[in-house]
């Protein structure tokens, strides 16, 4: 049997859970999972014992953070430090997603760019965390991105924005936060639907007379109907159908010229 390194031991601590004490030697294929508001990293084992009746705090020793069972997940970086400040970033670039076509000139999208990389670098140092997430609530608020507000965190860079509502992808920033975004536009009304596609609609080469209708086997119109018309909508539709071709094809008819194809005899 190979015997157990100073190097083995280290590593086996640090793949140690804090709460059971289970490593990789005592259990092989032991996996971890962490979570994003305390950072901690357990044993799956200890997650399903600890979040399979519902919430709780986390395990380790000092910790009261309270957490749900979905919140746990596979680690994705060896270093805890790199797996939160990728986290960090990740939420903050769903807050903060300008496009360079948003901006007036390239300057202030580089302008942008510094603001977005120095409010990430705050929570990820903990330098002024109160004052930056403060200014990421009010951009939200203002240009109506709903964040979950049910999940409460110790860590800063976790707060999760869901979508922009209610407000034009291209705006402005109301809360004054990002600089030198183009004004916004208001769109063009659309034009109300036309089912006739700009068809003419009136009656330019016939109209409906009451001697139609009133020798139409001596009846009074109000007492006939037909196809589903009373008679003078029915009478209507038959002259319109008759003649509603005629502002269509005849002016086209008639500046075409002729063509001629001889005949080979």
């Amino acid at each position: 049997m190979r015997e157990i390194s100073v190097a083995d031991d280290l590593l086996l601590g640090a793949n140690k859970c804090p709460v059971c004490g289970s490593d990789p030697r005592t259990h092989p294929g032991l996996r971890f999972k962490i979570n994003t508001k305390c950072y901690h990293r357990i044993c799956e084992g200890c997650v399903d014992r600890n979040f399979s009746s519902g919430k709780a705090e986390c395990p380790v020793a000092g910790c009261h953070v309270n957490l749900w069972k979905r919140e746990w997940r596979p680690q994705t970086f060896e270093d805890l430090k790199i797996e939160r400040e990728v986290e960090i970033r990740k939420n903050v670039g769903k807050t903060l997603d300008r496009r360079e076509e948003e901006f007036e000139t390239k300057r202030d999208y580089d302008d942008y760019l510094e603001l977005k990389e120095e409010l990430i670098m705050n929570l990820v140092l903990k330098i002024d965390v109160q004052a930056t997430r403060r200014k990421l609530k009010d951009y939200a608020i203002a240009n109506g991105i709903k964040t979950d507000t049910n999940e409460t965190t110790n860590d800063p860079g976790t707060t999760r924005p869901v979508k922009r509502q209610n407000v034009p992808k291209d705006a402005a920033d109301p809360s004054g936060l990002i600089k030198g975004l183009k004004p916004v536009i208001a769109p063009q009304p659309k034009a109300p639907y036309d089912p006739f596609m700009g068809m003419p609609r009136t009656r330019d080469y016939y109209q409906v007379k009451e001697s139609y209708i009133s020798r139409a086997k001596g009846k009074p119109a109000e007492a006939m109907s037909a196809a589903g018309y009373d008679f003078h909508q029915y009478m209507d539709e038959c002259l319109w159908r008759a003649f509603a071709g005629l502002g269509v094809f005849i002016e086209d008819e008639m500046g075409r010229k002729p063509v001629h194809v001889p005949v080979q005899h």
